[in-house]
């Protein structure tokens, strides 16, 4: 039996305000449960060392299906995001957005002074068609993508040869 779609994805923050906001400002998510965390329930379960506390904040889409949880632990940050990000963990968080409004996020982002990588670009997928996708990193450099996907038929037109030119 399958489990359920991600509920939600964790992210360690260095400062869960400046987060949040960009978040907000940047999806357009709303926040919603916002909490302290800590205690032995907590270090248990999730194996976290003796005395770990942390500020909490939800923020969610407009599907309420995958949502972000930003983490502000007490304590010193042991991990920062890298250029590469080619170590083990969370290479990127990628977000789906319409054709029509890919231009308006990218530039949305950098009015916010997101590092953009580049601005969106059309690839084409071996077996799925083009996309339109771009990536930014938020204030603490984790980098997110944002991408623009073929509709079903658009999948199936370019499968069937009518689309792959």
């Amino acid at each position: 039996m399958p489990v359920s779609e991600v509920h939600h994805v964790a992210m360690t923050v260095s400062d869960l305000d400046r987060a949040a906001a960009f978040y907000e400002k940047a999806l357009g998510y709303r926040r919603t449960l916002r909490t302290d965390v800590g205690g032995a329930a907590i270090e248990e379960s999730l194996g976290l060392p003796e005395g770990t506390t942390g500020r909490v904040q939800y923020l969610q889409g407009p599907s309420r299906v995958g949502q972000l949880e930003l983490i502000e632990w007490n304590g010193p940050k042991r991990r920062t995001a890298t250029a590469g990000h080619l170590e083990l963990g969370t290479f990127l968080l990628s977000f789906q957005v319409p054709h029509d409004e890919i231009d308006e996020v990218y530039e949305r982002l950098r009015d916010l002074g997101a590092e953009c990588v580049a601005p969106p670009r059309r690839s084409v997928l071996d077996n799925y068609g083009p996309i339109m996708a771009f990536a930014a990193r938020d204030p603490d450099g984790n980098l997110l993508e944002f991408v623009s996907l073929p509709s079903r038929a658009e999948v199936l037109a370019f499968r069937a040869g009518e689309g792959a030119g």
